[in-house]
């Protein structure tokens, strides 16, 4: 029959084969999360090329409207030009002239820079569609493998679960209780062989006389629990664990 201690030791491999599950279930979840929020940092790039390449073609339409319009005034002042024939005010009126032609320059100049901007945002968008939809092929195939491991898992955690429960059933109830809160504190062992009077949770030494004692705790199976004094786990013996080191 198995002592309680061999109870503990078995409900402590499954507790760390369930905290790996959990480890892997809880990787999974976040490589999805990850592909989904680059995905979505992905449609919110987009979106704001979208949203820039629409106001540039916005301002390139205005500035060419202003160009045309500014085009249209220095024609009408070029027909008054021939009406006049006050050297005064042909001198004025020629300035005039000069003047809206040098807008218009920049005019043209700023609408062909607007151009040039929509024409590398569009092709911006390009790529960052093409990433997107990258993106998307990605986790619709993750997705269907990853959905495979995780009800793996999820079915075999479920497994470990129902075995985990029949042993609790076995083991005295303070003493399970210890043994979560030392798992819980000590990193998920707190169940330890000692070898050559060591602790193999914290690799200290143990005094010989405890020693000795569980040695003949496991012998006589006399049922008493003993922890280390320096780390406080549970610990055990096994005669074939120390003749293998030994050898």
């Amino acid at each position: 029959m198995a002592t309680q201690i061999d109870l503990l030791a078995a409900l402590q491999e499954i507790d760390q084969r369930l905290q790996r599950k959990e480890l892997s279930l809880q990787e999974l979840h976040q490589q999805v999360a990850t592909t989904r929020s680059q995905i979505e940092l992905k449609e919110r790039e987009v979106e704001e090329r979208q949203r820039r390449i629409t106001e540039l073609e916005v301002r390139h339409q205005a500035a060419e409207e202003r160009l045309g319009e500014e085009e249209e005034k220095i024609k009408e002042k070029r027909v008054r030009l021939n009406r006049i024939r006050n050297e005064r005010e042909l001198l004025a009126m020629r300035r005039e002239v000069e003047i809206m032609k040098e807008a218009n320059g920049k005019l043209e100049d700023e609408a062909l820079k607007l151009l040039e901007q929509i024409e590398q945002e569009k092709t911006l968008l390009v790529q960052s569609q093409a990433q997107l939809a990258d993106f998307q092929n990605r986790i619709a195939q993750e997705a269907a493998q990853i959905e495979a491991q995780v009800a793996t898992l999820e079915a075999e955690a479920q497994f470990e679960r129902g075995e985990r429960e029949k042993i609790t059933h076995l083991v005295d109830a303070d003493l399970c209780a210890r043994y979560e809160r030392i798992f819980a504190k000590r990193g998920g062992v707190a169940v330890v062989e000692i070898r050559a009077g060591i602790c193999q949770g914290c690799h200290m030494r143990i005094p010989p006389q405890m020693d000795n004692q569980i040695r003949s705790n496991i012998q006589q199976n006399t049922g008493t629990i003993f922890h280390c004094p320096h780390c406080g786990r549970v610990l055990y013996w096994r005669a074939a664990s120390e003749d293998t080191s030994n050898a």
